[in-house]
């Protein structure tokens, strides 16, 4: 009895372990189609479904599938209705798994994980080491789940424990009890099919008392995006919740129609998948479940949306002093992480042209120190953005992420460091300004409007790069050297009235000082808008 104890937890801990290895494996192998796929989401809860059926079909994890959503949401660069959507596909993904496993195919295991292992050891190049990291994850999640059964047999002949099983099916709230707290301790639905797949092999479990715990599986999955909501604001609790509910809504029609899901599972299972295995029942049972549930929710998902909004109450608070898209949760995906600090650049830019139009319309036209202040506060801002970014990517740095997202690490960084040398020019410039207006002198039209000119050529740079950025496009490297050059020419003609301006302010040199300051100044902006230019070029391919 002892042994088959031993054996049996031995088992789930190998399943376990298969089940990280497989899930890791598909991540990092598909981790680029992830970030392309989610990129797909419109406001259709339809359109959500689908992607979230892929994401998740790809990863073979409903959590990881909710994590991220979590994350897009917390950030904002998803709403509710749409992570609503994938929530639904997630939870159809996940049932392949259950699919997978129902085959018989653990005879081949041990050869499988063989294979896997030798190639994992002798290989160089990150692929085929994936690769054979899934099937040693795939040998071991099947010869965890043959030696589970092998440790449940022998128990089958304890009329005790048999009964225990049985009450399941005379009184499944029981059954969804077991399955949901089993699955909150273990936090992986995928494991705990997976046991009962194994209980079922082995004699101990029945369908009809299997169904049940298949139902409370599907709650208590949720626990993973509960705690990943934990840290996050009010549209990350609301994903949560909104989860939490669609599989608690679904667990009570499926108990309170209980005896004609059963038939509706028998009755595929014979006729469908031409089978009357038990172990098949069970897996069409969770995906059933979780197709039909989604069926019936999607009609309805606009007014499910109001109402998890009006449940949580709340605005959602932006941090504007700091970085608002480098979310904790998009580490699962490492392209998406990625893709939300070109974001965070892409903001820290935006913030940028606000300045720089600020200083245009304000400076060189009706000096005021109240409306320049946006210049100090950029600065701040983009001093913090730099520094949440470097944090982050150490964290992403940390992932063995593939030799894509190495690359891109040092040109991220990069990239955040010249926009970090944006923000102090924009302060340079305030802190001239302090010194011009000192000097209660106005401009001459011709000065006012070269330095316009300037402004202009950088603000146009900025919303070249912004805009590439916006829609995932190539920075084409032509144009923005083009756009480098014309900053430059007019720095350089601005340098040949450096001596007339001394003429016609011989009374206070400190002008032409001033103005020169000033165009060095947008000059360097416009480098550091080139560099980060050819720094994030690449990254479009990614």
């Amino acid at each position: 009895m002892l042994q088959s104890i031993f054996t049996l937890a031995g088992g789930l801990a190998l399943f376990l372990l298969g089940i990280n290895y497989f899930s890791d494996s598909l991540k990092k192998l598909s981790s680029h189609q992830i970030k392309l796929i989610l990129e797909k989401v419109t406001s259709s809860p339809l359109s959500g479904t689908l992607v979230g059926l892929s994401v998740t079909a790809l990863i073979q994890s409903s959590s990881a599938t909710t994590v991220l959503t979590v994350g897009f949401v917390n950030s904002g660069l998803m709403n509710l209705s749409q992570a609503i959507g994938i929530i639904y596909g997630a939870n159809i993904g996940t049932t392949i798994t259950a699919q997978i496993m129902a085959f018989n195919i653990a005879d081949y295991a041990l050869p499988i994980l063989t294979i896997g292992i030798f190639v994992m050891i002798f290989a160089r190049k990150d692929l085929v080491k994936n690769i054979a990291t899934l099937l040693v994850g795939f040998g071991l999640l099947f010869y965890g789940m043959l030696m589970m059964k092998n440790a449940i047999m022998p128990f089958k002949n304890s009329p005790e424990l048999v009964n225990i099983f049985i009450k399941f099916s005379y009184h499944p709230i029981l059954g969804v009890l077991a399955g949901m707290i089993v699955t909150m301790i273990i936090q992986s639905s995928s494991a705990t099919v997976g046991l009962t797949l194994a209980l079922i092999q082995g004699g101990l479990l029945t369908i009809d008392s299997a169904i049940p715990i298949i139902l409370g599986d599907n709650i208590g999955t949720c626990i993973t995006a509960l705690l990943a909501a934990l840290g996050g604001n009010i549209s990350a609790k609301r994903v949560a919740a909104a989860h939490f509910g669609f599989n608690i809504i679904g667990t009570i029609w499926a108990l309170i129609l209980l005896v004609p899901y059963k038939n509706v599972v028998f009755l595929f299972t014979k006729y469908v998948t031409l089978t009357t295995d038990p172990v098949r029942q069970a897996a069409n049972a969770h995906t059933l479940f979780n197709i039909t549930n989604t069926l019936l929710f999607l009609p309805f998902t606009k007014y499910y949306t109001e109402f998890i909004e009006f449940i949580f109450k709340g605005k959602i608070e932006v941090k504007e002093d700091s970085a608002i898209y480098l979310d904790k949760n998009l580490l699962k995906s490492p392209y998406t992480a990625l893709e939300a600090i070109v974001k965070e650049i892409n903001r820290g830019l935006t913030l940028s042209y606000n300045g720089l139009l600020q200083f245009k319309n304000t400076i060189i036209t009706k000096p005021s120190k109240q409306n320049l202040d946006i210049l100090l506060k950029n600065e701040k801002i983009l001093d913090n953005i730099q520094y949440e970014i470097t944090n982050y990517i150490t964290l992403i740095a940390n992932i063995e992420a593939g030799e894509k997202v190495s690359n891109a690490i040092p040109l991220i960084l990069h990239a955040t460091n010249d926009l970090e040398r944006i923000g102090d020019h924009q302060q340079n410039i305030y802190n001239i300004y302090k010194r011009y207006s000192a000097l209660s002198i106005n401009l001459p039209e011709g000065v006012t409007n070269k330095l316009i000119t300037i402004v202009d050529k950088i603000l146009e740079f900025i919303l070249f790069i912004s805009d590439k950025l916006e829609k995932n496009l190539e920075i084409e490297l032509e144009i923005a050297h083009k756009y480098e050059s014309e900053i430059n020419n007019l720095r350089n003609s601005f340098q040949n009235d450096y001596y007339l301006l001394l003429q016609e302010f011989k009374n206070n040199s400190s002008i032409s000082t001033i103005l020169y300051d000033y165009v060095l100044n947008l000059e360097k902006i416009g480098d550091h808008l080139m560099n980060i230019s050819e720094r994030l070029s690449p990254i479009s391919e990614y």
